[in-house]
């Protein structure tokens, strides 16, 4: 079985040292993980590495500032910095083209790369991704990270809440669960530097939704009905305007559909990617 330790790696992409997990041989496949209070590579996706490293080359990164990746101050462009290193760490590794997945901020991240660096993305999976626009949806009263960290600071309690905010079938949230992402939460230099740690930084999110016509990479994009964060609005959204896309959306799930769903979202990245990978082949 993959663990966390026998994947984990480093790579200098340009001044940031960023920490991924690696597993599998053939096409190239860099999971992007979302920003909140205790995100990380492996939190979001080590799950469902073992599956998807049986066809792909499968790359989980800790974004700069979360995980084991250096935590740089940024101030402003987070978006712009994070695809810039995710380009730097795909020249690092000697590789020039790859599929990518992204989920919340990740796919921000995600959306940028494919509009600045069109010739570096394969194919691009964006779920949940941040980088949509919303008519109806109305904005939280107040950001989950500063919930999360304000008055009595983080509590067990707190990452429960915060996490049944993230699903619609809160069993799922195991002790294991709970615990992987509440002691990421509190890492002192995460609670630090983190956009969703303790920051008095305010990161105003680029209007990617502006950029998305420019997406020439077929596109996969995955939502959850239930998304209380980033209503399936977004996606609808995104498949109007991102030309070569289509769109799948779980009933019964929240945010974090690779969890939620695993197995079906495991089955569904891999015939979509697959397409890809079998026309190169046959070229």
């Amino acid at each position: 079985m993959l663990t966390y330790e026998s994947t984990s790696r480093f790579a200098q992409a340009g001044p940031i040292r960023v920490h991924y997990h690696e597993a599998g041989e053939g096409p190239v496949l860099l999971c992007i993980h979302g920003g909140a209070p205790g995100a990380f590579g492996w939190g979001n996706f080590g799950r469902n590495l073992e599956e998807l490293s049986r066809r792909f080359r499968v790359i989980i990164v800790d974004l700069p500032g979360y995980g084991r990746s250096d935590k740089p101050d940024v101030s402003t462009g987070r978006n712009a910095m994070y695809a810039e290193t995710m380009v730097a760490l795909i020249r690092e590794l000697g590789l020039d083209r790859v599929h990518v997945l992204g989920m919340a901020t990740g796919g921000a991240v995600a959306i940028r790369m494919a509009v600045d660096h069109p010739s570096v993305v394969e194919r691009l999976v964006l779920v949940s991704a941040a980088g949509g626009h919303a008519v109806y949806q109305l904005r939280p009263k107040e950001s989950a990270s500063r919930i999360y960290y304000g008055g009595e600071g983080p509590t067990m309690e707190k990452m429960r809440a915060y996490l049944e905010q993230l699903l619609y079938d809160p069993t799922l949230i195991t002790d294991d669960v709970l615990l992987e992402r509440y002691e990421a939460s509190v890492e002192p230099e995460f609670m630090v530097q983190a956009p969703e740690g303790r920051s008095s930084q305010r990161h105003t999110p680029d209007d990617l939704w502006k950029r998305l016509d420019e997406i020439t990479a077929p596109t996969l994009i995955v939502w959850g009905r239930e998304n209380r964060t980033q209503s399936f609005e977004n996606a609808v959204f995104m498949l109007s305007r991102i030309r070569k896309s289509q769109l799948h959306v779980f009933g019964e799930c929240g945010l974090w559909v690779p969890y939620e769903k695993m197995a079906e979202f495991n089955a569904l990245v891999k015939r979509f990617l697959y397409v890809e990978s079998s026309a190169r082949l046959r070229a």
